[in-house]
């Protein structure tokens, strides 16, 4: 008998379980921000425009993709038993500090001292933990191109908390590079919301716990649109739009709205279903309804009025602000996404970390959090929270959906990474 076969022989039901999600959730090539489009391309992620930030690159290639860059991933499989992560010697008890890295603009700060975030200063009000708070993550797999090599030598990044989107969890987990957590280091875990609790790329949270999540939707321009725009077969075949459309430059996303379009599920469609998107997308196209495949400028074009109407991320429009950008959720259905807090291997103040996570579980955290960032809450109360602390954005549907719009808000399917690569390259057949 092999040692895998030995290894899996001697799992608990339970440890076989988690090995085979593990299993499923490693092949995701095609959750949020995952295909090779935007590392072709060089569009932005998702918070460029707005969080006023030069991210590129690779934001989105999917699980194995780094392979296909050129950058081959520290471990080629799934680890035969349950892969729990790699403790380091946990200084949390002397040494009151959490190391955390996270995208840019990606949480609340203070109006009169741009250095100030509030909820980490009543944090350390509360725990007398000092978070030094690192804004270094541009791009999910530039960031894990700079901390493979360390996780790969067994040694620590000098990060105890980082922030990754959904697609990556299973390449993290994957390469085992992640660590379980205490759940008794954060018994706030019970606030997650039904829909963040137990996602499959980590099912039960016990390796990641959410920060944000939000909706790909439509957004128009009143000033330049008389008619509301509803729906995605609107924006690939009404007349009075022709020429005025954007749609994205990430594939998920243009690949999403295509099937819905077409009556498919983009959480479970076949071969045959991709294949009718693509040639709905390019007949879009060569009809000159669309004006550009967008990714950094999607929003800067948008608010300039060079698109009348386009594709977009619910707390980008959000923040906006302005009255005559209206977003809405296509009647045919939305995309979901959500982003991660996760501890990497050999963290020196796991401990520490998990307090944080626990801290930002709070509904009135939350919602102080939410109301910055315009994103939608995770946690249950930070509705009821947001309400008290600012109801514009509670009655804002991009940040607090309505129950209709959340559960006609679909993830999309997960797939290998050779079908991303197919799929990719059909789609920039299209695009160009």
């Amino acid at each position: 008998m092999s040692e895998a076969a030995r290894s899996a022989h001697t799992r608990t039901p339970e440890q076989q379980e988690q090995a085979r999600l593990l299993a499923r959730a490693a092949q995701a090539g095609a959750l949020r921000r995952s295909s090779a489009t935007y590392a072709q391309s060089a569009a932005l992620t998702r918070r460029s425009i707005l969080r006023g930030a030069a991210f590129g690159g690779l934001a989105v290639a999917g699980a194995g993709a780094l392979a296909a860059c050129g950058t081959a991933p520290a471990h080629k499989a799934v680890p035969t038993a349950e892969a729990t992560g790699h403790a380091g010697t946990d200084y949390s008890a002397t040494e009151k500090v959490v190391n955390f890295s996270n995208w840019p603009a990606y949480i609340d700060v203070d109006p009169n001292n741009k250095n100030a975030r509030p909820t980490l200063d009543d944090f350390k009000k509360q725990t007398g933990i000092t978070v030094n708070y690192t804004e270094d993550i541009n791009d999910n797999n530039e960031f894990y191109t700079t901390i493979d090599p360390m996780l790969a030598a067994g040694k620590d990044t000098g990060r105890d908390l980082i922030v990754m989107s959904d697609y990556m969890i299973p390449k993290l987990r994957e390469n085992d590079y992640i660590q379980k957590l205490n759940l008794a280091n954060i018994p706030n875990h019970a606030n997650l919301t039904s829909q963040m609790a137990n996602v499959p790329v980590d099912p039960g949270r016990k390796y990641t716990i959410p920060w944000a999540s939000g909706f790909t939707v439509i957004a128009y321009n009143t000033k330049l649109v008389s008619t509301p725009v509803n729906s995605i077969v609107e924006l690939f075949t009404r007349p009075d739009l022709k020429g005025k459309v954007s749609l994205m430059a990430e594939m998920e996303d243009t690949i999403a709205f295509a099937l819905l379009a077409l009556g498919k599920d983009p959480a479970n469609f076949t071969d045959d279903d991709f294949k009718a998107a693509i040639a709905y997308i390019q007949k879009a196209k060569d009809a000159g309804q669309v004006r550009a495949f967008s990714g950094n400028s999607y929003l800067s074009d948008f608010t300039a009025g060079n698109t009348a109407v386009t594709m977009a991320y619910s707390g980008d429009v959000a923040a906006l602000g302005q009255a005559n950008l209206k977003t809405v959720f296509p009647t045919e259905g939305s995309l979901s996404w959500y982003d991660n807090m996760c501890v990497p291997n050999y963290a020196r103040h796991k401990s520490n970390a998990e307090k944080l996570m626990n801290y930002y579980l709070q509904p009135q955290v939350a919602a102080q959090l939410d109301d910055y960032i315009d994103y939608i809450p995770v946690v249950n109360g930070a509705i009821d929270a947001l309400k008290t602390l600012d109801a514009s954005a509670a009655s804002n549907p991009l940040i607090v959906p309505t129950a209709q719009e959340t559960a006609t808000a679909h993830p999309f399917m997960a797939i290998t990474v050779s079908k991303l690569d197919d799929y990719t390259k059909q789609f920039l057949k299209v695009t160009g």
